[in-house]
């Protein structure tokens, strides 16, 4: 009696393993983008909570803001936290820039390119409010609100 396995057997089990290897590919995939669109708009929540929050705070005694640019490099889109009133009169050694990630797109109410939400200083009301889609190109797309209050989440 021999130990050991027949090359059937070997034969078998390697098929085995090649057929879940390509099923669970594409699985792993999806749920890698789905994964980069939640994280990609969790992080756009913080950043506008952020902005909310040093502004009510009375951070560096300046409104705080987020500014978007679509398109900003090449064909992705960026946003950047910064202090000041607005984005063009800011202090640009506080920015704090995000580029998103390949295959996220941003837009924004009134089909803009750039938009700008500050938040008051003391208070924390945005001077822009409503809904910022990102979208991935094949996996969907997330909107994230803000309300006339200053409120932020996404849904």
């Amino acid at each position: 009696m021999s130990r050991g396995f027949t090359l059937i057997e070997l034969l078998i089990v390697i098929a085995i393993t090649i057929i879940l290897a390509g099923v669970s590919f594409p699985i792993y995939g999806n749920l890698q983008v789905g994964a980069r669109l939640n994280e990609s708009s969790s992080l756009l929540v913080q950043s506008l909570r952020i902005a909310r929050e040093r502004s009510v705070s009375g951070y560096n005694n300046s409104d705080h803001g987020v500014y978007f640019l679509k398109d900003a490099q090449g064909d992705r889109d960026e946003y950047i936290l910064y202090q000041g009133s607005s984005y063009v009169t800011r202090n640009s050694s506080y920015d704090y820039p995000v580029l998103l990630k390949r295959g996220l797109d941003l837009s924004f109410p009134g089909d803009v390119n750039n938009y700008d939400i500050n938040f008051s200083q003391g208070v924390g009301y945005p001077f822009n409010f409503g809904s910022i889609n990102l979208a991935h190109e094949t996996k969907g797309s997330l909107n994230i609100v803000v309300k006339e209050s200053g409120a932020v989440w996404k849904n």
